[in-house]
This record gives structure tokens, C-alpha cells and sequence, in this order.
């Protein structure tokens, strides 16, 4: 029996190679979320260890080409972001050397559809519930907005700038960067390091989650990842500026948190996605035979 592939076993041992582990980074959030808390819940997995030997490796937007040619088990190329925009031969080689894509939006599957006719798997982002037991307990009129995110993301953040004003609302922004949100804004913007330690208490300082959503370009491919960690906490999220001035108001706020409550238990539990994956590879283990 080949040692890398044994199909045969009742359980297969699941290797997930973050993009974190691969780049040699640390906090990343798609590899916390999309590998690490599905480990958390999947006692056959877990983040990939240089020369242990798998039944499945997953490639979390990690762009590891010549593994993906050796490795004899299974390969999942697990897909968070549009790389194909600047990065399309190297997608395309991971794609031709994996059995199957999964991706996190329903807008990538989609797309990496039209790209291949293996597999691709739409397993959205979900939320380890775990780490979100403190809750917001909201009071009266809102004083304050906070955002969090990468600083290249800055663009969604300037679209709700006017309101915020309009709205007399601070501003807390959480990031890798320091956001100026120019002399339009008279409000107090404070700028706090994002850290994943700290990241739950420093949401919980304001009173509604800022996500701008844009349709375009990449971001219509992006996750709904910041919205789902935000609800977890008993935070209100705002897409647009209709929302915004909805949630201005504390019983406003307090409905929206006891309906997302439910929804995150019935809908958004990584042990979701953790049962999808298993579907995933069972299908692959038996298309091999």
C-alpha cells in the first residue's frame, strides 16, 4: 500500500497547509479561520507538519506547485481570495495539480467554475463560536463605529466616511496601518494595532461594526468573514449608510443582535464546514476507486 495514499482506512489524516504556514507569516486570518478552526473541531486534521505523512493535503491559498506534483493522496486547493487577477498561471498550475477547489464566496466558485472541470466546492467562511463568548451589551444612542481589516482595504472604509459625519459617530479603526479619514470628518478616529489577542475587546469599544460592501473588481469576491465575527460578539454590522442610521437606535441594535445570534448557531459553526470538507474528500476517496 502506497504510504501516502491509503484510502482504505476509515479515517483519513488530513493535512492543511496554510498560506501562514507556507509564507512564514504569522495572523493571518484566512489561515485561522479556514484551516486552524476547522482542526479545532476535526480530530483527523490539522495544520500540516513538514514531513509527516497525509491521506489529504489541503493547499489554503498556499501555492506549494511541486508538493501538489508529488503528493500521491488527495489535494484540495482551498481558495479565499481572486489571486487569478494577478496571479493566473500559478492558480492555474495549483488547479491542474489538485482534485478538486474549494472556495469561500459563491462569487469564486463561480468563477474558478469556468476555469476547470474538476470539482470546485463553495464552503463559505465560518466562525469557531468558541472564541467569541463575551458579548456587546448595547445602551442607548450609538457614539461609535469601528472597522477592522487590512489597510489595502482602506477604499471600503472611505465610502462611509459622509455618513459617519452625518451621523456625528467616531471612529475606531483597527488595522496593520493608520487611516486618515481627511479633513471631511470631524469626528474622533482613533487607530488601534490589530492583534489577535486583543482584536474581540478592541470591537466590543464600539457600538456598531462598519462593512462597506463594494460590487466590483476584487472585492465582489470577498468573504463575509468580518460580518460573522462581529454578529458572534453581539455587534450590529452596517453595509450601507441605511443600516448605519438604523442602528443608531439601542432597540434597533438589540434586535438585529438577538436574530444574528440564532443564525450564526444554526448557520455560521465551523463544525459546519468541518462536516462539508469530510463530504468532500469522501466523494474524492471513492471517485479515485
Amino acid at each position: 500500500m502506497d504510504e501516502n495514499n491509503q484510502s482504505d482506512k476509515k479515517n483519513l489524516s488530513v493535512g492543511f497547509c496554510t498560506f501562514e504556514k507556507y509564507e512564514g507569516r504569522k495572523d493571518i486570518g484566512s489561515s485561522r479561520i479556514r484551516a486552524q478552526w476547522l482542526c479545532n473541531y476535526w480530530p483527523d486534521a490539522e495544520i500540516y507538519k513538514q514531513g509527516k505523512k497525509y491521506d489529504v493535503i489541503v493547499f489554503q491559498k498556499s501555492y506549494w506547485v511541486k508538493m501538489a506534483e508529488k503528493f500521491k493522496g488527495i489535494k484540495i486547493f482551498d481558495i479565499c481570495d481572486a489571486d487569478f487577477l494577478h496571479w493566473g498561471y500559478h492558480t492555474a498550475e495549483m488547479i491542474e495539480n489538485c482534485d478538486a477547489v474549494v472556495a469561500s464566496t459563491k462569487t469564486l466558485a463561480e468563477q474558478f467554475g469556468k476555469f476547470t472541470d474538476k470539482p470546485v466546492v463553495y464552503i463559505p467562511d465560518r466562525i469557531d463560536i468558541k472564541k467569541f463568548i463575551e458579548k456587546k451589551k448595547h445602551v442607548g444612542r450609538a457614539k461609535t463605529a469601528v472597522w477592522f481589516g487590512y489597510s489595502d482595504n482602506y477604499p471600503l472604509l472611505n465610502s462611509a466616511i459622509v455618513a459617519l459625519e452625518k451621523l456625528e459617530l467616531n471612529l475606531i479603526v483597527i488595522s496593520n496601518g493608520i487611516y486618515n479619514p481627511g479633513s471631511i470628518f470631524t469626528g474622533k478616529c482613533s487607530n488601534v494595532k490589530w492583534d489577535a489577542e486583543t482584536i474581540n475587546s478592541e470591537i466590543l469599544k464600539g457600538d456598531i461594526v462598519l462593512n462597506p460592501r463594494i460590487e466590483s473588481g476584487r472585492w465582489k469576491f470577498k468573504s463575509n468573514n468580518k460580518t460573522l465575527m462581529s454578529w458572534a460578539l453581539g455587534m450590529p454590522v452596517a453595509h450601507d449608510m441605511g443600516e448605519l442610521g438604523k442602528f443608531i437606535y439601542e432597540e434597533e441594535r438589540k434586535k438585529d443582535v438577538e436574530a444574528r445570534q440564532k443564525e450564526i448557531r444554526e448557520q455560521w459553526d465551523v463544525k459546519i464546514s468541518v462536516d462539508e470538507y469530510k463530504w468532500l474528500i469522501n466523494y474524492l476517496s471513492n471517485d479515485a476507486k
